[in-house]
């Protein structure tokens, strides 16, 4: 019996219907399976460019440490250390100790704070104060006005071949910027003098370093915006003078004991132990800034760069960059390695150049 042409009509068109939805299932089905690994990798990928935790920096390092042991046999003139410290230069350490006990409470060994450091910052630090006012505090210290004199007829600030003699031009040439670079440096300068007997060397290493240290702090401060130049240039110069401090201490109790000869290793342990302590004493009685003091105090406790302050961390990568700046001007360290120190601690290559840099150009005849 012959199909009606409506029914075979109807039977195609549902076949029709039947296969399209099959092959749209499929392709379906076809693309859902294709998603699933692209979506895995990229999942994958993800996780592959989730960045990895900072590598943990620490407060020191073995290369930091042979860097200051060089720049301390420079300063003592001896060709290696024996640690090995008994009898007589024992009892030294143990009296420097009760020394430094008593000072806390009685400031014996501190040194005094220059009377004009107060008005100084706060005049470096006053947009309002005038040219005049900044020459009057500088003339009140004879060794700053000669050195800003000095520093006025470097060729970097000179402008014609005749003499800068004016301390106003002088002031005029160096500008607040100029006068920040120089004021605590030499400020503290004459405190740094010792009369000669042992370890003749030790006041002039002490008195360079304490520069460099003050210029490239100075220069972190500077870059970054966060600190005032001239406190992160203090800072480095008070940390170089509590090497100053212990060292004469160190040579005071050596003169209870005429008979023992001084040794060069019972004064860096007394440095080793003690610096970071008398640094932050120093500054106590200074009546330094809250600020101040917590970076030197994060200086005492050896704490990771990264975990300081903006200023803490200044004065740790201006020390640093000071010591350096020592041992490669004394031909002990190339720059290269110098700045490949200053980078293992967190530096990018352009900052550890900069602050190397800053702290070489120093002229420590200054």
């Amino acid at each position: 019996m012959p199909i009606p042409t409506s029914i075979a009509l109807f039977v195609t068109a549902l076949i029709s219907v039947a296969a399209f939805a099959a092959v749209h299932w499929l392709r379906k089905r076809s693309r859902a399976a294709a998603i699933v690994p692209v979506a895995a990798n990229t999942e994958t990928e993800a996780l592959r460019a989730t960045p990895e935790p900072l590598e943990p920096i620490a407060y020191s390092t073995e290369a930091i440490e042979e860097a200051r042991t060089q720049c301390l046999k420079l300063a003592f003139s001896v060709a290696r250390f024996d640690y090995q410290i008994f009898a007589d230069h024992a009892l030294v350490i143990d009296l420097v100790d009760k020394a430094l006990n008593e000072a806390a409470e009685h400031h014996e060994y501190f040194p005094r704070r220059p009377l004009l450091l107060p008005k100084l910052l706060q005049a470096l630090n006053d947009t309002e104060s005038t040219r005049q006012e900044l020459v009057r505090l500088i003339l009140e210290d004879p060794t700053l006005a000669g050195t800003t004199l000095k520093r006025a007829n470097n060729a970097f600030y000179r402008m014609s071949a005749k003499p800068v003699e004016s301390l106003d031009r002088a002031v005029a040439l160096l500008g607040v910027d100029g006068l920040r670079g120089l004021a605590s440096t030499a400020i503290l300068q004459p405190v740094f003098r010792l009369p000669k007997g042992f370890f003749d060397r030790f006041a002039d290493i002490a008195w360079e370093q304490a520069q460099r240290c003050a210029a490239a702090a100075q220069e972190h401060a500077q870059t970054s915006g966060n600190d005032d130049p001239f406190v992160a240039q203090l800072l480095g110069v008070v940390r170089a003078l509590a090497n100053l401090v212990l060292f004469r201490m160190t040579l005071d109790k050596y003169r209870q004991s005429p008979n023992v000869l001084p040794r060069a290793e019972v004064f860096v342990r007394v440095i080793e132990q003690h610096r970071g302590r008398l640094a932050l004493d120093i500054a106590k009685t200074w009546q330094l800034s809250p600020t101040s003091l917590d970076a030197l105090d994060e200086q005492r406790r050896g704490i990771s760069p990264r975990d300081m302050s903006s200023l803490g961390r200044a004065v740790y990568y201006g020390e640093l960059a000071g010591t350096l700046g020592v041992a490669t001007h004394h031909a002990l360290y190339s720059s290269d390695g110098a700045r490949a120190i200053l980078i293992s601690q967190g530096l990018s290559a352009a900052a550890a150049a900069t602050l190397l840099q800053a702290a070489q150009d120093i002229d420590v005849r200054s």
